[in-house]
Parts: C-alpha cells; sequence; structure tokens
C-alpha cells in the first residue's frame, strides 16, 4: 500500500524522502544553533498553509514575533497566513495564563474608556478626582496581573502545565482543521525536568493528535540522553550538522524515516535568503 506524503517545501530534500514525510509521522529534527531547525519547520508550516493545510507552531522559548520574523526574512508572509486561518502560532507559557490575559485585556478596556472620559470632564472644567483614583486602582491591577502572568509558569506542576496544554491542542486542531505541527523545542520541554517515562508519555500524546509534526531539539549535554530516547520513540530523525570545512559548512543527514527508502550518508546543504537549499551533489 503506497504511503500518503507531505511535502516538507524544501527543494531536494523531498525527493530524497520519497516525495516528503509519512502522513500523520511524528519527526524529530535535532542540531545546534545556527543549522536552520526554525527556518526548516517554517518551510514546513508555509508548504502546508499554501497547500491549504493548517499549520501550528508551538513555542516554549521563542517569542512569536521572532517566529514572524523568521518567515519574513524567507519571503513569507506569516502574518496574512495568520490572518487567513492557514497558521496558529501558540506560545507554550501563555496556554494556563488566558484567565489572567482576559483579565489584563477587560481592565485594560475599562482603563482607556476612563481616561477618555477623565479628558471630557476636563474640558468642561469639572472635578475629576473619582475618576482619577479609579484609573490608579486600575493601573495598579493592571500590574498585578502582568506579574501574575509572569509567575504563573513556576506556580504550576510540570503535569498541570502539559494537561492543559494537551487540553488546548485537542480543542484547537479540530476547530482549524490542523494538518501540522512545530514543536520548538523538546530541549526546553526537557529542561523543566522529565524523566524517560514523562518524554515518553509526552511523545505519544502528540502522535496521538494524528498531525505531522516536527519536533526540535538542540539538547544540551545533561539531557542527551533523554534525547536518545526520543529518537526510538518518534517515526523520522533528522541531524542538521556544523561542519569545519569552507566549502559545505553545513550537512545534513537523515539518520531514519520509517516506511521510506531514504537515500543514506551526509548532504550539504546552505541556508539563503531563500531559505534551505540542498546540494545535492554531496551526497556520500
Amino acid at each position: 500500500m503506497a504511503i500518503e506524503r507531505v511535502k516538507t517545501g524544501i527543494p531536494g530534500l523531498d525527493n530524497l524522502l520519497q516525495g516528503g514525510f509519512p502522513k500523520s509521522s511524528c519527526i524529530l529534527l535535532s542540531g545546534p544553533p545556527g543549522t536552520g531547525k526554525s527556518i526548516m519547520a517554517v518551510h514546513f508550516l508555509h508548504e502546508g498553509a499554501v497547500t491549504d493545510e493548517v499549520g501550528i507552531y508551538l513555542s516554549f522559548d521563542e517569542p512569536r514575533e521572532s517566529i514572524l520574523l523568521s518567515g519574513e526574512e524567507l519571503g513569507f508572509n506569516l502574518k496574512r497566513l495568520e490572518k487567513e486561518n492557514k497558521l496558529v502560532i501558540l506560545e507554550y507559557f501563555t496556554i494556563e495564563t488566558n484567565l489572567y490575559l482576559g483579565e489584563r485585556s477587560r481592565v485594560e478596556g475599562e482603563l482607556k474608556s476612563l481616561e477618555e472620559k477623565k479628558k471630557a470632564l476636563e474640558k468642561e472644567g469639572r472635578s475629576t478626582n473619582e475618576i482619577e483614583t479609579r484609573i490608579d486602582m486600575l493601573k495598579d491591577r493592571i500590574e498585578e496581573v502582568e506579574r501574575a502572568i509572569r509567575e504563573s509558569r513556576y506556580k504550576i506542576s510540570q503535569h498541570e502545565r502539559e494537561e492543559m496544554f494537551f487540553g488546548r491542542l485537542n480543542e484547537i486542531i479540530p476547530l482549524v482543521k490542523a494538518k501540522r505541527l512545530v514543536v520548538d523545542s523538546l530541549s526546553a520541554y526537557m529542561i523543566y525536568g522529565v524523566s524517560k517515562d514523562a518524554l515518553h508519555m509526552f511523545i505519544h500524546r502528540l502522535r496521538d493528535l494524528d498531525t505531522t509534526t516536527i519536533i526540535i531539539s538542540e539538547a544540551p549535554e545533561d539531557i542527551k540522553s533523554l534525547e536518545k530516547t526520543a529518537e526510538y520513540l518518534v517515526d523520522g530523525v533528522i541531524e542538521l550538522h556544523h561542519l569545519d570545512t569552507k566549502e559545505d559548512p553545513m550537512n545534513m543527514r537523515v539518520k531514519k524515516i520509517r516506511w521510506t527508502n531514504q537515500k543514506k550518508g551526509f548532504i550539504p546543504y546552505e541556508i539563503t535568503p531563500r531559505g534551505i537549499v540542498m546540494k545535492l551533489r554531496g551526497i556520500v
């Protein structure tokens, strides 16, 4: 039976993978900083968006603005794709703070209304003492909410946060009919103290989402063993490497892709204004 494929959006790579990643597979994309992991992930989501496959970018540490900028540098208008409901960007640590964010929005709305009323009273030469008192109270409340938002990530357990995280994903994926998912990054997730059993469950829950998923990792030395565990749990592993040669400073190795007769060896590539470009002449 033919395996349905999901294109990566990177010229050359799809040919090496018999057309792309197997549909609904989970791929670990690993490599040190600067090797283009996030760029490859943006390629993947942009390719889906322009072919009517909604994607979700879930970030543990990169702010939304940084992700949008990465797209702009490649000539991808991710803001427009968001407006067209073809892309969703979620920040992991805002998932459990929705209540606080809603409260801040409410208070800011009331504050704006009072400030406009204050200006009107000042034009009429009337007293604004009561309004000013209320404005000061609202400003104090905004500071309290912002402090709660900053501290909320430390007030709940990893298990509680993870339940909120998957609860939100299970709501939003069918809502937007998402087909692709990027998790950036596994390394940031593991820093918060994750056992092998917890990692096993985390990846299996990602697989249950029925999206084609890229999990980014740049695991530091102290959690390398957990990353090795992750390699056994996913359907594919792609490694990006820095090299000490001027001719081909970076290369890619497709370590494994299930249900795929991929080419073995190291494949040179470069990061250009158009994104990742494969140098297929270098397969060894």
